[in-house]
């Protein structure tokens, strides 16, 4: 069964991109899987990096990003989706053989937030309150996302800083929320308060945190990860603040081999995949089971 995977916090900066391209990487590279990225960020990082500034722009240029999916298939059957889907996306290739991994992506553009405002005002014209017009987007997006249902082995899903309708819509629709964060003073309110959101949602959905740009010597990043792990459980490894992981966000027009790519942060990718692998093994997912 298609397992789908929100990558979400209500804070920017945090790491969704980073984490999404290494869930992607690992699933597609080390597990052979059949990876779908959606990109539901208007900043359209993943979506850069996964894809190359050329091809992003010639799919924003043909109207084939993930807003103008939304408006198109917003109150029609969700079976069209294929023209919006471009295959074999990232900069690695697979040793032996050299062939590109099975990463698929539906790109994001900077006018996903005005799509949504016009979702939202077709919604207008057929529900009589606001809060009927919220229920409306939420649903139809995750019976849109849900849509590649065993198209894929995993679907990840990209979401935006913050709680628009559509990234709700994502987030009710997945099996399972990372929830990454920094270790900083802010933390352990932002990530309670986002988790506690999620918590008012049916228990359907497996929810982690994963600490990301941890200064791995620092007392005053163990002393946040130690006070948030305490209350919200962690997926495993803590993904440290490495130039390899930095630079990997670089999109290269050759192919290279992951290990190449990420360098010394190789051991963070394979501790995320095999982590992700016990995570579906201990706690499946309530929605695809």
């Amino acid at each position: 069964m298609t397992k789908y995977i929100a990558i979400s916090n209500r804070r920017g900066g945090v790491g969704k991109t980073t984490c999404t391209m290494m869930l992607a990487y690992g699933f597609a590279v080390l597990g052979f899987q059949r990876v779908l990225v959606i990109d539901l960020d208007a900043q359209s990082s993943t979506s850069i990096t996964m894809m190359g500034h050329e091809r992003w722009r010639h799919a924003i240029d043909s109207g084939k990003t993930v807003g103008d999916l939304l408006l198109e298939m917003f109150g029609e059957d969700s079976s069209g989706f294929e023209s919006y889907i471009a295959h074999f996306a990232g900069d690695v290739h697979i040793i032996p053989g050299n062939r590109k991994p099975d990463i698929d992506i539906i790109p994001s553009s900077f006018e996903l937030d005005h799509r949504e405002r016009e979702i939202m005002l077709m919604g207008a014209n057929q529900s009589p309150t606001i809060d009927q017009v919220f229920n409306q987007l939420q649903s139809r997006v995750g019976e849109i996302l849900r849509s590649f249902e065993g198209r894929y082995d995993i679907v990840l899903i990209d979401c935006p800083p913050g709680l628009s309708n559509i990234a709700w819509g994502a987030i009710k629709a997945a099996d399972y929320v990372l929830v990454p964060y920094i270790p900083d003073m802010t933390a352990e309110d932002n990530v309670g308060w986002f988790i506690n959101r999620l918590a008012k949602l049916d228990g359907s959905r497996v929810v982690r945190v994963l600490p990301n740009r941890v200064q791995m010597n620092s007392p005053a990043h163990a002393g946040i990860m130690d006070a948030v792990h305490n209350l919200y459980q962690p997926l495993g490894p803590a993904m440290p603040a490495r130039a390899a992981l930095a630079n990997a966000l670089e999109f290269r027009a050759s192919p290279q081999a992951l290990r190449t790519k990420f360098g010394n942060s190789m051991p963070v990718i394979e501790g995320l995949f095999r982590a992700m692998l016990t995570l579906f093994e201990t706690s499946p997912g309530g929605r695809s089971r």
